[in-house]
């Protein structure tokens, strides 16, 4: 039975064991076949890796043989005040700095007098009560102590005042503009304690020290002299009376407020500072208002006269320009391109006296000079033209002011690709916003040893303003690196200044103020003092209105001789900042409106009228009798 299994089975597993010995010599084969394949593959690609290899030694040898052509490398360090956006805040801020050198000090001297007036006054009010403490046994260093620590906590409680103002609410109004203008962290308030000590100490020194002048000239006197009304001033023929034919035909009010005001020197002396030195504070912030407003169409309207300036590849140049004719040519564009000037420009940095600038570098082909005119106006400071032939070389005046440099001078100039030439500057010309340095195709060649490669043109276009603004945006996907539209600038141009025009409404302000508390004090002081007068014409029957002219009339006199003295004060005042203000890319030529000084005329005139209208209801207010019966 077993025989016969076996002889059954025999043949099926025999079958089957061929079939599973084919299977695996199959796959056996393909294994073969495949390593045979990886084996050609791996050959091909040694192959390649050997090619790139012998390629990438070659061009490692390439590059060590240029290297070891070159000569000694020239390192060209540059810190932060090379950027352009941190050099645009630094000026801003050298700005807000210089006019915060110039305004305090007039501000401080005009504040200083108005409080020497003040407590002199007060202790001249006094001079019965310093007479009695005198006749008690007071020690004069005890009298002395009232008035001085009077003063002294008056400038103390004012200076924490001012502190207050001037590092928290000034630094926070003008960082608000700042920061209107410019993406900068959030501002830290600092406390500078020597700055605070110092000003509260001038301010200490000034109106203490005039208190105990005015006190020690007192107590000079007997307690029994103190005690009697003071002797009233002496009266004199004035300069006036001496003119007879404008005497005679004077009033009798005319005559006496003429005399009031020549009697009345000291008094009269500050009211006409005051005003003075307000009104020029006026003007001068007017001034810088004009001269920012004026400064658009001086550049825009007469200096550049050019419409679009463009800036291409140099290799792409010729091209580019093709374009722009194609599209000034299209039916469907509103503007037309009636000529261009190629150039060649670049941002390089001028450096003089150890100062440097970013200028924008223009150099114009030697057979268009000619041409510039119609793009660009030269001229020099007197407002003469200027000609750019072979050799010249003219700087802006901007750049003149913050570097320094005169005629005649050799500055260095490096490009934007690190080549560094030595220039000498033949000429200075205008140009109120922006640096720029003009040369000629050969001037330029001489200097960097390389030939010009122009990259950009001066473009005169037809059409209207925001057709041209339009017409600049479009050209950007023609190849052009930079597009600088006139129209473009001239319509950004106030936004530019609003720092500028924020200080100068602050300073107009403060001055504006300080003029209103100057004549009002002065005018109180006046009634104060003439208080026995008043009550007398009064007492003689002078009307309210009689007795408001009479008093009225010597404060507008005052301030008409403190205007006409502030105008040409202000108007110099202005045309120091041309010097103060030195910022880069900007050349302030102050001009000064005509109205403003009517402006500021007007305004010192209008705080006195409001002024004599307030002091009018303490005339109104004046007790004859206690002020006849009184000692003063």
């Amino acid at each position: 039975m077993r025989a016969k299994e076996l002889t059954v089975d025999t043949p099926a597993n025999l079958d089957a064991s061929e079939r599973q010995a084919n299977m695996v010599f199959g796959i056996e084969q393909d294994n073969i076949n495949r390593m045979a394949e990886g084996s050609e593959e791996r050959a091909q690609a040694q192959a390649d890796l050997d090619q790139r290899r012998a390629a990438a030694d070659q061009q490692f040898a390439d590059a060590r043989a240029e290297l070891s052509d070159l000569g000694e490398c020239t390192w060209y360090i540059q810190d932060r005040g090379n950027i352009a956006s941190y050099s645009s805040v630094e000026s801003d801020s050298s700005s807000i700095e210089a006019i915060a050198t110039v305004f305090p000090f007039i501000f401080f001297i005009v504040a200083v007098l108005i409080s020497l007036t003040t407590a002199t006054r007060m202790v001249e009010e006094e001079r019965t009560l310093i007479g009695l403490y005198k006749a008690l046994g007071y020690s004069r260093g005890r009298i002395l102590s009232k008035y001085v620590d009077y003063s002294l906590w008056a400038c103390l409680i004012g200076g924490v005042l001012g502190n207050i103002i001037g590092f928290v609410g000034l630094p926070l109004f003008l960082f608000t503009v700042f920061d209107d203008m410019y993406s900068l962290p959030q501002m830290l308030l600092s406390y500078d304690i020597v700055s605070s000590i110092v000003s509260v100490a001038l301010f200490a020194v000034g109106v203490v020290g005039a208190t105990i002048i005015a006190c020690r000239h007192e107590m000079a006197e007997t307690p029994a002299s103190l005690m009697r009304p003071k002797a009233p001033r002496a009266g004199s023929r004035i300069f006036l009376e001496r003119i007879g034919f404008i005497w005679r035909r004077m009033g009798f009010l005319n005559k006496v407020a003429a005399r009031n005001l020549f009697r009345y020197k000291k008094r009269a002396f500050m009211t006409i500072f005051g005003i003075a030195g307000c009104t020029a504070l006026v003007i001068c912030g007017m001034g810088i208002r004009d001269t920012s407003v004026a400064l658009s169409p001086k550049q825009y309207g007469h200096i550049t006269r050019y419409d679009l300036l463009a800036v291409a590849n140099p290799d792409d140049f010729a091209q580019t320009c093709a374009a722009l004719d194609e599209r000034s040519a299209a039916k469907d564009s509103n503007v037309t391109v009636t000529s261009t000037l190629p150039i060649m420009t670049d941002n390089v940095t001028f450096t003089f006296g150890g100062k440097s600038e970013t200028v924008q570098l223009v150099v114009v082909p030697d057979d268009r000079t000619g041409d510039l005119d119609d793009y660009v106006c030269l001229e020099d400071e007197s407002k003469e033209p200027l000609a750019l032939r072979d050799g010249d070389v003219y700087l802006s005046k901007s750049s003149q002011l913050v570097l320094g440099i005169q005629p005649g001078d050799t500055a260095q100039v490096q490009d934007s690709s690190l080549n560094v030439a030595d220039v000498e500057v033949s000429g200075i010309s205008l140009n109120y916003l922006g640096n720029t340095l003009y040369m000629t195709q050969s001037t330029y060649e001489r200097a960097f040893g390389r030939s010009v490669r122009l990259n950009g043109i001066f473009a005169l276009l037809k059409g209207s303003s925001a057709d041209q603004i339009a017409f600049s945006k479009q050209l950007k996907s023609d190849g052009w690196l930079t597009l600088s539209s006139t129209a473009e600038h001239w319509e950004n141009y106030e936004a530019n200044f609003t720092i500028i025009n924020s200080v100068v409404v602050l300073v107009t302000f403060m001055a504006a103020c300080l003029s209103f508390v100057v004549v009002f004090t002065l005018s109180n002081t006046n009634i104060s003092e003439r208080e026995r007068e008043l009550a007398t014409i009064k007492v003689l029957g002078f009307r309210r209105g009689e007795v408001h002219h009479y008093v009225n009339k010597e404060t507008l006199i005052l301030t008409a001789i403190g205007a006409a003295l502030g105008v040409p004060l202000g108007g110099l005042l202005a045309e120091s900042f041309t010097y103060i203000l030195q910022m880069p890319s900007l050349y302030f030529d102050v001009e000064v409106e005509p109205l403003s000084y009517v402006l500021a005329v007007v305004l010192a005139f209008a705080f006195t009228i409001i002024v004599n209208l307030a002091t009018n209801r303490t005339l109104n207010k004046i007790d004859m009798v206690g002020a006849l019966k009184s000692a003063e």
